[in-house]
């Protein structure tokens, strides 16, 4: 057999030998990929499963259990995430140049490391974009506005309606369905304008958020001619149902230490995580009760992330309803809403997650020691309540306390100041805080023809002192009768001042409250009913303190005047 026939044999026998190893190769890709799609099947089942069964399954658990498990659910993501951001946004852009410094140093060639780093990274960017996207998209379509209607059926001639949207102070209350800023409004247009026909209609109810008086709005049938807006007390504890006002939510969203605290900070930028604390925030809902009394020191009523998205959605529909508002050609009428600052102790007070357990037993220390001086010695007081706001200036009760005192003393400006920083600082906002009513002001800016009314304002001009208290606030947001009074007299006035009416007789202001009472018949049975729901409100928001004296001692003295009010039979 010559060279060439044994050469040929060969070649032939091992291009055998490759292809049989080429097949089992081949095989053995397949069965791998097999079971790692089965392995990521498995993963998205028992992921699916997991979530179906988790609101159930966290029930028959401690609290404590909870607590770790929700704390440990909020890290993941936001390290997981935090990793994934940075191979890509860090990753991507940082091993491009170094690839391009390997390919001039080697004459036209990339290692493989390089490549296989830089292809993962640029995965991680591709999945970054595609779970933002998506998230947004998502968190989009959960918090869908309604559509509101633009056709409407025909009004009768000569009617100018008013809609009035808002929770409680909307309503009226506490002289509800008798009185209340948009029926004051239509009974003097009434009279300025007699060749016309006011009529108010008020969708605006007991505790509703604006993002419920946004769905009641989709269902008018007569076109608005003026809608009134009034909310902002509600936009927490409507979401919060079933007693969370009670809770200690036993845990901190925001992480303690320094580094993950930034980057938590960060990641509310982000859709993607946001729609992951939202899914976990919605599941810690359905967790019982915890039972036990308040502290001096609360955890706040909802985390971080849950409070930009209720700021973020109060926002965004104030916006789309005044947009609405002009489309259809009817007038806005924005309310801030006012509330009692200064005779309204701050519900929940709270500090940092960085706080340490010797912060809290100093801060303890020196407020017990501050109050207890208070009667005695106020300077010394005033003393204790300014080294805690030095360390914690976001401390609800040290301001209050303060406030206080320096409304002793005649310096009521400083003390409106530490007020007003008590209510913003609130841990259980049942009280319009600073960001929703700067939310009105940014709407009013880009939207010129819309009117403004600055509820604190007004009312802080129609008190003795410049602070909104008693005078005016009824218990924590609803307007005395010479509140609610003071109200509509703005909203007249700025309609007057737009000239609205070219034809209107000029209304007298400011009004008179006793006129509107006796217009509305507010009679003495009216008011005590009046006093009997303050009295209620009193009690039931008596149980959100550490400390409910001072609000179950008002319950029982607007009880005792609803009892004056009414006669008793002999």
């Amino acid at each position: 057999m010559s060279d060439e026939t044994t050469s040929t044999a060969t070649t032939v026998e091992t291009a055998g030998v490759q292809t049989a190893e080429d097949q089992r190769a081949r095989w053995a890709r397949r069965i791998f990929t097999a079971v790692r799609l089965a392995a990521i099947a498995v993963i998205v089942a028992l992921t699916v499963l997991l979530a179906s069964v988790l609101p159930d399954w966290f029930r028959v658990l401690s609290p404590e259990a909870r607590r770790v498990i929700f704390e440990v659910m909020f890290r993941v993501v936001l390290i997981a995430y935090s990793a994934l951001a940075l191979a890509a946004v860090v990753g991507t852009p940082l091993l491009v140049l170094l690839a391009s410094r390997s390919r001039r140093r080697s004459g036209g060639r990339t290692g493989r490391g390089l490549l296989r780093g830089l292809a993962a990274c640029a995965a991680c960017l591709v999945a970054l974009a595609v779970l933002e996207i998506g998230s947004a998209a998502w968190r989009g379509w959960l918090h869908r506005m309604p559509a509101l209607p633009t056709r409407f059926e025909p009004s009768p001639p000569g009617e100018y309606r008013i809609v009035v949207l808002g929770g409680s102070s909307a309503l009226g209350e506490p002289y509800r369905p008798w009185l209340s800023v948009g029926q004051i409004v239509a009974w003097q247009l009434g009279q300025a304008v007699p060749d016309r026909r006011f009529e108010c209609q008020i969708l605006a109810w007991l505790g509703e958020s604006l993002e419920k008086q946004h769905l009641k709005l989709a269902a008018i049938r007569r076109r608005p001619d003026a809608v009134i807006i009034y909310s902002g007390h509600n936009e927490f504890i409507a979401r919060f149902e079933n007693g969370r006002e009670e809770r200690d939510l036993g845990l901190d969203e925001e992480p303690s230490s320094w580094l993950l605290r930034r980057a938590y900070r960060a990641s509310l930028l982000s859709p993607c995580c946001r729609l992951a604390y939202e899914v976990i925030s919605r599941t810690r809902l359905d967790a019982p009760p915890l039972t036990g009394h308040h502290s001096l020191i609360d955890p706040p009523l909802c985390s971080p992330s849950e409070a930009a998205d209720i700021l973020a959605d109060f926002r965004r529909r104030l916006e789309t309803l005044v947009t609405y508002c002009e489309g259809i050609g009817a007038l806005p009428i924005l309310i801030i809403p006012p509330a009692n600052e200064a005779g309204f102790e701050p519900s929940r007070s709270t500090l940092p997650t960085w706080a340490t357990r010797a912060d809290r037993r100093w801060l303890v220390d020196t407020f017990t020691t501050a109050r207890a001086a208070e009667p005695t010695d106020p300077d010394r007081a005033a003393a204790g309540y300014t080294a805690i706001l030095g360390r914690f200036p976001e401390f609800a009760e040290a301001h209050f306390r303060l406030a206080r005192l320096l409304e002793g003393t005649g310096e009521t400006a400083e003390a409106g100041e530490h007020y007003l920083a008590a209510l913003d600082h609130d841990g259980l906002p049942i009280r319009c805080p600073s960001p929703f009513r700067n939310a009105y002001r940014e709407v009013a800016r880009r939207h010129p023809r819309c009117i403004l009314i600055d509820g604190r304002r007004e009312l802080a001009a129609i008190s003795p002192t410049g602070l909104i208290g008693d005078v005016v606030i009824d218990d924590a947001h609803h307007p005395t009768l010479a509140g609610h009074t003071a109200l509509a007299g703005a909203v007249l006035r700025e309609i007057q001042a737009r000239r609205i009416f070219p034809s209107a007789r000029p209304i007298p202001l400011p009004l008179d409250p006793s006129a509107c009472a006796q217009h509305f018949g507010l009679d003495a049975d009216r008011m005590a009913e009046a006093h009997l729901r303050t009295s209620v409100h009193y009690r039931r928001v008596a149980g959100y303190r550490y400390d409910p004296a001072e609000r179950l001692e008002r319950a029982r003295r607007h009880l005792e005047a609803a009892e004056g009010m009414v006669p008793r039979s002999p």
